[in-house]
């Protein structure tokens, strides 16, 4: 069991708060903690108020939720609009499995494909119209496309009815798509907290940039307001010393250039399709491994040259070990 320490995280109501980190950083123990599931050594989880058996439970729907062995996908999210004081709990549990993708009709749950049951443990959740809800890696088992469909539909949902959330996921574009607030465990302890964007460009700590996506490492010289690199000379995103230092990059922040233009070379090491895009990874002249991302259309062959540079955009540094 991952071990939470110093966790200090209160979620304004009806916000929704994303979860993540590398395997083993405790974001399914936070979960459990949220729900009931597990109680702290030390410390209080305080749910609307209250703490303890006064502490209402927080419902949770998980990558692999627990099948009713003889009950059935529709009339078991009917039951449960019934119970939560729905009017209509029949077109209500119709409206869910539409909002989810569920068309399995009245099957026995025992039987649903791992995603179909991931879409009734997402509706039948909902039905019973919580105020907050537990989400682990819910869409875990759904295809990319209707992965990303489900999703938006459900946050709206949430968002239209005020669910406070606590969403995990190992993808992190769905954590930023989603989130409000994104949080980043390392180790059992928060490492980051802000906006998906504010979190997304906090490149100088290395445990909370490459969590959220790949980044790169070249170096360079700062003096005063800028950094030069490359022999370029761009502004710092945030102020640092003057000297030696390593410009941290996104994908994003690197460009491919013609050879008369300043920048430095680079032999291609590998190159992924990503549909809109490519990812390629190139070595430059100096000996750095840069990411960098690419019109798809602009095919990079292995072992090929390229000229790359930055993206007239501020960086951030850090120290060079």
């Amino acid at each position: 069991m991952s071990i939470l320490r110093d966790v200090d995280l209160d979620i304004c109501a009806g916000t929704i708060v994303a979860v993540v980190g590398p395997s083993g950083c405790g974001a399914s123990t936070l979960l459990r903690l949220a729900t009931g599931a597990e109680h702290c050594d030390a410390g209080t989880v305080t749910v609307d108020g209250h703490t303890g058996a006064a502490a209402p439970r927080v419902p949770a729907v998980l990558d692999r939720s627990p099948a009713l062995r003889f009950g059935r996908a529709l009339a078991s999210i009917t039951t449960a609009a019934r119970h939560a004081g729905v009017v209509a709990p029949e077109a209500e549990a119709e409206r869910l499995c539409a909002l989810v993708g569920l068309r399995a009709g009245d099957a026995p749950v025992s039987r649903l494909a791992l995603g179909d049951r991931q879409r009734w443990a997402l509706a039948k959740a909902l039905a019973a119209r919580p105020r907050a809800l537990v989400l682990d890696d819910a869409l875990a088992a759904l295809h990319t496309t209707a992965r990303a469909q489900t999703r938006d539909r459900v946050v709206r949902e949430l968002r239209e009815r005020g669910v406070t959330t606590l969403w995990a996921t190992r993808d992190t574009a769905e954590a930023a798509a989603v989130a409000d607030e994104l949080v980043v465990l390392d180790g059992g302890r928060i490492v980051a907290t802000g906006s998906p964007a504010d979190v997304y460009r906090r490149l100088g700590d290395t445990a909370v940039a490459e969590v959220l996506g790949p980044v790169s490492a070249v170096p360079g010289i700062v003096e005063g307001a800028v950094v030069e690199v490359w022999g370029q000379r761009l502004a710092l995103a945030v102020a640092a010393h003057d000297g030696h230092c390593e410009v941290v990059l996104r994908p994003e922040d690197v460009v491919l250039v013609s050879g008369d233009t300043t920048g430095v070379d680079a032999i291609v090491e590998e190159t992924t399709f990503l549909g809109s895009v490519r990812r390629s990874t190139v070595v430059t002249a100096d000996g750095s491994r840069v990411v960098i991302e690419h019109p798809a259309e602009h095919r990079l062959d292995v072992d090929t040259r390229a000229r790359i540079a930055l993206a007239p955009v501020p960086v951030n540094v850090r120290p060079r070990d």
